[in-house]
């Protein structure tokens, strides 16, 4: 596969604080923002500017932001995930309030908070830029067999999939141009995986450790597929398939045109966010119903 050249973050970051969820690089996530510094952000820095690509933002997980400015912030957690907003909706019902499409870009940690109103910014330090394997020869054997056994899981797990659907077996082929350096946090994102998970995985800062983390989930993924190609239904069967198959597709494929930039982030995640709408409307999911894309 060709070179990339690794993402370079400013040096320093807004925050945006967050504890619904955890955003992992290369992984779009949905948050609401309905607070006071996370308000004023989106309005100082995505809703001021020509672009919302103009804007890197620190989304920093586990952390609650206070209601109103007058409070102190909490603790911040050490470890966040640069960030690209690639839509913003806005209403003011029942309160004002934004809901963000933002897409995972790279690591970083907190070196020191430089002001906290009207909206938190901090200096920080990059901490992966998604490059290849080190270069010494241990260390590249040791991730190797790492990442090997990592994506003979990853393999296995798609292959449980009706490969005679044709983007199963895209995806198939997909899992092999992807970098294995990348799979860790990309695999953990659309598996059934806990906020406390994913929180973990985040925190690893070493590609090592992540690999050695993110295996077991992995393993306990294609378990419980096993399970449910047992138990279930046909019919339900083949609706999980869809619905996983979906997911799963969409977003390495999101991260794999970006990493080649090939195309526009946010026309890409766009295009993600209405073909996944779309499939869980044909499967009748009542959450989708009500829901709108809009861009």
């Amino acid at each position: 596969m060709s070179s990339v050249s690794p993402i370079q973050i400013p040096s320093r970051l807004p925050l945006l604080l967050t504890h619904e969820g955890v955003l992992l690089p290369g992984s779009t996530m949905r948050t609401s923002v309905d607070s006071a510094r996370n308000l004023q952000l989106v309005r100082s820095r995505l809703l001021q500017g020509t672009s919302l690509q103009s804007t890197i933002l620190g989304v920093i997980p586990n952390t609650p932001d206070p209601a109103s400015d007058a409070q102190d912030l909490p603790p911040l957690h050490r470890i966040g995930t640069a960030a690209l907003a690639v839509q913003v909706v806005g209403s003011n019902w029942p309160k004002p309030h934004y809901t963000l499409l933002i897409t995972g870009l790279c690591r970083f940690q907190i070196v020191q908070v430089l002001k906290e109103k009207p909206y938190p910014v901090a200096e920080v330090e990059q901490l992966d830029r998604l490059e290849e394997f080190p270069n010494t020869c241990k260390t590249r054997e040791e991730l190797g067999e790492l990442s090997e056994q990592f994506y003979k899981y990853a393999v296995q797990l798609v292959e449980m999939l009706d490969m005679s659907v044709p983007a199963v077996a895209k995806l198939r082929r997909l899992l092999d141009s992807l970098p294995r350096e990348a799979l860790p946090d990309i695999l953990t994102s659309i598996i059934r995986t806990s906020n406390k998970e994913k929180l973990q995985i985040l925190d690893a800062v070493s590609l090592e450790e992540r690999f050695k983390m993110t295996i077991p989930l992995l393993v306990r993924q294609i378990e419980g597929l096993k399970l449910l190609q047992k138990t279930r239904k046909h019919k339900q069967d083949d609706d999980k398939r869809v619905r996983g198959l979906s997911e799963v597709y969409l977003e390495l494929l999101t991260f794999l045109l970006f990493r080649m930039g090939r195309v526009n982030i946010r026309k890409l995640c766009l295009m993600w966010a209405r073909v996944k709408l779309t499939v869980l409307r044909a499967l009748g999911d009542p959450e989708a119903m009500g829901d709108e894309v809009k861009g």
